[in-house]
């Protein structure tokens, strides 16, 4: 009698743990397709509210570092958001339509490709260089308008402090962890 108890008990407890392990694994399967969901802001690299939550981190890092006063934050920040909106468009907008399954864009086979394709990439990479410039020029004159054009002329610099010391520095800090 012992015996059938306990191996019932073995068995429930077995399919028990089974159960979990399956639930957990739906979940992760769950989650990783939210993050793959085309509705993400992201949908290049299938992470949603990746643009949100590095937009919240830069307003307040700008801001600072701007030194921004209260009227000239609510002028600056409406022209810069549909700047950076206009800037990701045309990116997306010229962006390789081909991905790899996890949704980053395939990187061009350089040493394969034959001349005319990497004079057309060339071409494509000028054009859009020449769009970008044409819209920070249309911006830039417009936020002249709402801060001084001294802290306009630091965005620049700004924007990469921000990608260096933000951004860059949380990659290095977990390269470091990976390396120890």
């Amino acid at each position: 009698m012992k015996t059938k108890t306990r191996a019932v008990f073995v068995i429930a407890m077995a399919l028990l743990m089974a159960s979990t392990s399956v639930n957990a694994q739906n979940e992760r399967r769950e989650k990783r397709h939210e993050r793959r969901n085309q509705d993400s802001v992201c949908q290049h690299h299938g992470v949603k509210n990746l643009y949100e939550k590095i937009r919240v981190k830069k307003v307040g890092f700008m801001t600072q570092e701007l030194n921004l006063t209260v009227e000239e934050a609510q002028k600056f920040w409406p022209i810069y958001d549909r700047y950076q909106q206009e800037l990701m468009a045309l990116r997306d907008k010229n962006r390789p339509q081909d991905t790899t399954k996890e949704g980053f864009p395939k990187r061009p086979d350089f040493l394969n490709m034959d001349k005319a394709e990497a004079e057309q990439m060339l071409d494509r990479h000028f054009k859009t260089e020449k769009e970008v410039i044409a819209l920070q020029e249309k911006y830039f004159n417009e936020m002249k308008t709402a801060i001084p054009v001294q802290k306009v002329a630091m965005l620049f610099h700004i924007e990469k402090k921000f990608m260096r010391e933000v951004i860059g520095g949380n990659w290095h800090k977990d390269k470091k962890r990976v390396r120890r």
